[in-house]
Parts: C-alpha cells; structure tokens; sequence
C-alpha cells in the first residue's frame, strides 16, 4: 500500500514545469490563480514529461517561452493543456534548437515532387499562365 501512495507524488521535473508556467503568468500580471488550478496543471505536466519519446522539460520550457513571445498565443496561454496543444505548431515553426534543424527541412524539400520544379520550368521558358 505505501509503495502507491508513493508513486503518486510528482517528481521535481513536473513541478518545475508548473511553476515555470506560473511564474510566466505572474510576469503577465495573472495573480490569482483557480483552487485547483495548481493540482490540474500538475496532472497536465505528468502527462507531458511520461514516456521515452516525450519532450524533455527544457523543450517544454521553450515551447512556453515560444508561446509568451509569439503576439497571438501570449494572452491565450494560462494551462498546461494549452502548452501540449501548441507544441505541433512550436516544431513546425522550427522549434527552439531542439532538434529540428532548418537543413533539414530544406533537404527534405528538395527531395520532394517541387524541388525542381522551378529549375525545370526556369529552363523551358515564360509559364503559360
């Protein structure tokens, strides 16, 4: 029965991420939080640091940076839940070096059907529209 009880705590990795997440609602002049925002936002954050593939805490930490500096997510971002629904859009925008270089991406662009395309009709002359 202890063994549990301990295994429901939350390790410093999910706290951390709470508390950066509060501190950057405190920067935006947030003050008063929900009774139980605190223990939801901590259930949120187990979810988003659980598994071998999931986003270190550093990543997450960047996805909310990138949130607070992008002028249409900053007012709109007050939950975790918020943060783990916006970290397809933080990778596709190239992410904070977590990975994703913009080499790649380029590579893999020109890999596809329209990498040429432009060098093929820059060589046969005016579009015909």
């Amino acid at each position: 029965m202890t063994e549990t009880k301990s295994k429901k705590g939350f390790n410093e990795d999910e706290k951390a991420l709470v508390e950066y997440l509060k501190n950057k609602l405190k920067e935006a002049n947030v003050l008063k939080f929900p009774q139980d925002w605190h223990l939801k936002q901590l259930s949120t954050a187990r979810r988003m640091l659980a598994g071998e593939n999931a986003p270190s805490l550093s990543e997450w930490m960047a996805c909310i940076d990138w949130a607070y500096l992008n002028p249409y997510w900053k007012d709109k971002v007050d939950h975790l839940a918020r943060i783990m629904s916006l970290w397809p859009k933080f990778r596709l925008q190239g992410g904070e070096n977590i990975g994703i270089s913009s080499q790649y991406n380029k590579n893999s662009i020109q890999r596809g059907s329209y990498g040429n395309r432009g060098e093929r009709y820059a060589n046969e002359g005016p579009l015909p529209f």
